[in-house]
């Protein structure tokens, strides 16, 4: 009998600790002059592209990416703000414990454009890791953003996207939790802009 009840709380806690792991989910959200409601974007106007993220369990690291593209738009601005971002540009921001090495404790952020100079498509690549410190479970809130302004009125369109050297998106979990996960993504998001 001790042994059925042993493979029993075993079980659970396998099925528990590895349903907490694939709860860590990404979404894309507007703010800002340019934002009108959650799909359309004013064009002329800047605009947030803000990356909302909830996690419930602890990581170590993670990157992923996001590829900006259009089907009849050539080019977006990238607005500057010198000195105040995670990039040389500012328009590439953190929050909540993202804006510094206080989550992501091995230099912070780090941020990797490719061919991020308005010329569509636009890739944006992010990366983090935590060697004395964890990435913990918190509800749904702003980790990062970017600053875009859209010259004319089209279709924008925000997917997941990776960029050299790695292949996927990945959250690493501790190593005595031991997996690595691509978190929730409900892309691409596709923004109407409107004079």
């Amino acid at each position: 009998m001790r042994t059925s009840t042993f493979y029993v709380v075993t079980f659970f806690l396998l099925v528990m600790a590895f349903g907490s792991i694939q709860a860590t989910s990404i979404e894309l959200k507007l703010s800002g002059p340019g934002a009108v409601g959650d799909a359309t974007i004013k064009a002329g106007k800047p605009v947030s592209v803000d990356i909302i993220i909830e996690n419930d369990t602890i990581f170590t690291g993670f990157t992923m990416g996001f590829k900006i593209f259009s089907p009849d738009l050539k080019k977006i601005v990238h607005v500057a703000d010198s000195g105040n971002g995670l990039n040389e540009r500012g328009d590439v921001k953190g929050y909540n414990g993202w804006h510094d090495d206080s989550v992501w404790d091995l230099k912070g952020i780090f941020v990797r454009e490719t061919d991020w100079d308005g010329n569509l498509p636009d890739t944006l690549g992010f990366g983090g890791l935590s060697v004395k410190k964890r990435y913990t479970a918190h509800k749904a809130e702003k980790k990062l953003s970017f600053e875009i302004m859209v010259p004319e009125p089209g279709t924008l369109v925000i997917d997941s996207s990776f960029y050299p050297p790695g292949g996927k998106w990945l959250y690493s979990a501790p190593a005595r939790i031991g997996s690595t996960i691509s978190p929730d993504w409900n892309g691409p998001y596709q923004f109407k802009v409107i004079k």
